[in-house]
């Protein structure tokens, strides 16, 4: 390690006061923007964060984060409404890997699309999963949970087509307990002015629905991609956003320890690079539903569940005490500014499903 003379340290001192009295009259994009940069100046993006939430300026970031991404789906609204009502467009297929926020994107959009005059209808492809006992197994001779083919094609292109015909269509639903397909009486019927919007991990795939044609379908493509990159540092890896999320969410939508989170995780990679990502470049749009400050959000729950991994599970043990050094260094947030964070999103951090 190398250490700073105490004219260096003065040095950096004064570049981190510079940078704190310029961020107070920062919009969010510069901020980011200026960590980036002055981390490659030898500072450390983490600190400079921090000083943020220990100045109480979270909370205008938070909003601004907040307009930002709303601006956002604005324009994607806009794009499907000038589509649905120019081309004919039929269909919305909303997919991303495990995490990214499907499902809240899904939600924003269809209260958008409201707004404009038109009638979105969801079916979350998780309710047309095989029965447990009919699914794929994956090279080890278990059941594979990410298999594009543990999707029941067949009645899904079915009642598919028809809700596009006009017929009212009984909807699944899928019971993660009982790993089987059931029928509770509901029902959807599309009219003139409605869109189907298909949302689940493997939308995309060219073979959910190949008789439709493409220039009826608007592809939509949901990331997580972390918005401030904190530096080497960190050690924080390509996928840590998505996978701190999902051990924050199991444990509350499912009770799941982040042992049997991190158990599940390669084989949840394996199936996104097999059934997900090759098909992201087929997408008409893409949508980060990362946010500035979610890491604080979640630091302190998560902490505590990385904390539970016993060292007797040494592969999951390790990357649990990695996960929790990066969040040591992070500040976490207070009640005030989590409260800042819109409730719509602040849904995204905690009970959307897989």
């Amino acid at each position: 390690m190398i250490e700073l003379t105490a004219s260096a340290e003065q040095q950096q001192t004064h570049r981190e006061q510079n940078f704190i009295r310029q961020y107070t009259q920062m919009s969010l994009e510069e901020f980011c923007g200026n960590i980036r940069r002055m981390e490659s100046q030898g500072l450390d993006g983490i600190s400079l964060f921090n000083n943020v939430i220990s100045q109480g300026l979270a909370p205008d970031f938070i909003a601004e984060d907040e307009v930002q991404h709303s601006r956002r789906l604005e324009r994607i609204t806009s794009e499907i409404t000038r589509r649905f009502r120019q081309e004919g467009l039929r269909m919305v297929l909303v997919a991303g890997p495990s995490c990214s926020g499907k499902t809240t994107t899904s939600r924003f959009l269809t209260h958008m699309l409201r707004d404009n005059g038109i009638q979105p209808c969801v079916v979350s492809l998780d309710n047309y999963f095989l029965n447990l006992d009919q699914r794929p197994l994956d090279p080890n001779g278990n059941i594979d949970y990410e298999s594009f083919y543990g999707l029941d094609l067949k009645q899904l292109e079915r009642d598919v087509n028809s809700l596009l015909e006009g017929n009212r269509v009984p909807m699944p639903t899928y019971d993660y307990v009982e790993g089987k397909r059931t029928y509770h009486g509901n029902t959807l019927q599309l009219d003139s002015n409605s869109l189907l919007f298909l949302e689940g991990l493997h939308a995309l795939n060219p073979l959910l629905i190949p008789n439709i044609d493409d220039d009826k379908k608007y592809r939509l493509f949901v990331t997580a991609q972390a918005t401030i990159y904190y530096g080497e540092k960190a050690g924080l890896e390509e996928h840590d956003n998505r996978l701190l999320r999902r051990i924050y969410r199991d444990f509350n939508s499912r009770g799941a320890s982040a042992l049997q989170t991190l158990q599940w995780w390669p084989g949840v990679l394996r199936g996104e690079n097999l059934w997900i990502l090759p098909f992201a470049s087929h997408a008409d749009g893409w949508f980060n539903t990362s946010m500035v400050f979610e890491l604080s959000a979640i630091k302190s729950r998560v902490s505590q569940l990385l904390q539970e991994v016993p060292e007797s599970e040494p592969v999951e043990y390790k990357i649990a005490q990695r996960l929790s050094r990066i969040l040591d260094r992070i500040a976490p947030l207070s009640q005030e500014d989590f409260a800042a964070i819109a409730p719509k999103r602040r849904f995204l951090l905690s009970n959307e499903g897989k």
